[in-house]
């Protein structure tokens, strides 16, 4: 299954450090279809620091984590 949030990691779009539980929590038992948009209730957390706000003490969600010049912002090589 393809999350959007994975794939805009990948792509380079978003800092490889975002993380939602929907990336690692499917809920069924059949393959689901692929994930089109984010769920507006999603919490969003940075694997660096382990909590909703990152590093830099600003919350952890794609409109922030899509920002390149935040100090912590890592990015993924587009595969």
């Amino acid at each position: 299954m393809s999350h959007p949030i994975r794939e805009k990691i990948r792509g380079g779009l978003l800092c490889r450090h975002l993380r939602t539980k929907g990336m690692f929590v499917l809920g069924n038992a059949a393959p689901p279809p692929d994930m089109q948009h984010i769920p507006d209730t999603a919490a969003f957390w940075c694997n660096c620091s382990g909590w909703s706000m990152g590093p830099d003490v600003v919350p952890a969600n794609p409109e922030r984590c899509a920002d390149p010049s935040r100090p912590c912002f890592e990015g993924e090589s587009p595969a």
